[in-house]
């Protein structure tokens, strides 16, 4: 997954950025985009009432969605998207991935401005998109803000967080953070187990568990 943050002052144009970098990417990548709010307009009083306390879902002629009781981190709510592009409007103090600046602002992580033609950006969003865990596990040698920032700086790569790798677990649709030894472990046990089946052929594994 890609990901990139767009960050600006109040009324820069952050949103129509994103929207417009979505239009354009979503015709070759499957788009995602993440709000920073300060509080969550539910103009349907019931929803409002069930989701003060509850876990809440909702379905609608036109979209549906599911309403959290309590604040989830950023990472909370990747963790339910499956996406190829995430365009994350505000998270300003979150350092785990690019920023594309809007107006007058200025930031460390910046790989583009809204200056830039919205192709610009987008080819800046493919070759140097990405989002580390945020959990500073120091496992590399650095936080995660550094390691970002040597990353865009072309001194390290994305490859060199032990926490990001090729094994995915997702329990109830929420992906766990493995660390590189344990996602190396699963990964060759459960390889080695499939290579002894008959009749399968090499690609992506996938492995459905219900309890």
């Amino acid at each position: 997954m890609k990901a990139v943050g767009i960050v600006g002052y109040k009324k820069s144009g952050k949103t129509s950025l994103i929207l417009k970098i979505a239009e354009k990417m979503s015709k070759n990548y499957k788009v995602g985009i993440i709000k920073h709010a300060e509080e969550f307009d539910e103009k349907e009083s019931d929803t409002k009432k069930f989701s003060e306390k509850y876990m809440t879902g909702y379905v609608s002629e036109k979209k549906s969605g599911i309403i959290f009781p309590e604040k989830k981190s950023l990472e909370d709510i990747i963790s339910y998207l499956n996406v190829d592009i995430l365009l994350i409007e505000g998270f300003k103090n979150n350092r785990s991935f690019p920023k594309i600046t809007c107006g007058e602002y200025k930031d460390d992580l910046a790989i583009a401005s809204d200056k830039d033609s919205i192709d610009d950006i987008i080819m800046k969003i493919e070759k140097y998109g990405f989002k580390l865990p945020n959990i500073n596990c120091g496992r590399c040698g650095y936080t995660c803000e550094k390691m970002a920032s040597r990353i865009i700086k072309g001194e390290a790569s994305v490859k060199d967080c032990q926490m990001l790798n090729e094994t995915e677990i997702r329990i109830n649709g929420r992906k766990i953070n493995l660390n590189r030894f344990v996602s190396n472990l699963i990964k060759n046990v459960i390889i080695s187990i499939i290579n002894s089946l008959k009749e399968t052929e090499r690609g992506a594994i996938e492995i459905k568990i219900k309890e």
